[in-house]
């Protein structure tokens, strides 16, 4: 069973933390390193990649599944990502 509560509640800290420019003052390398580090935490907790992602996944250009930058992110899916369903 996922922990839905806590993958919201990371992916609603993630949102506050792009409305303060966060991702942007760290830089790309260091916002994917900090999005892996998240999401590595978060599996400790059965939490969802998806719902940690939501939304902020596809503004950042970040595939919840292969963790990698993309320019083209659908569903919060990268292209590879999507075709290997």
């Amino acid at each position: 069973m996922s922990n839905h509560c806590g993958s919201y509640m990371l992916n609603g800290v993630l949102q506050i933390l792009d409305e303060y420019d966060f991702f942007n003052t760290i830089g790309k390398d260091k916002t994917l390193s900090f999005i892996k580090k998240i999401l590595k935490f978060s599996s400790d907790y059965d939490c969802n990649e998806g719902e940690i992602l939501e939304n902020i996944g596809e503004k950042l250009g970040i595939c919840y599944y292969c963790v990698q930058f993309s320019d083209s992110i659908q569903v919060g899916l990268c292209l590879k990502c999507s075709d290997s369903d």
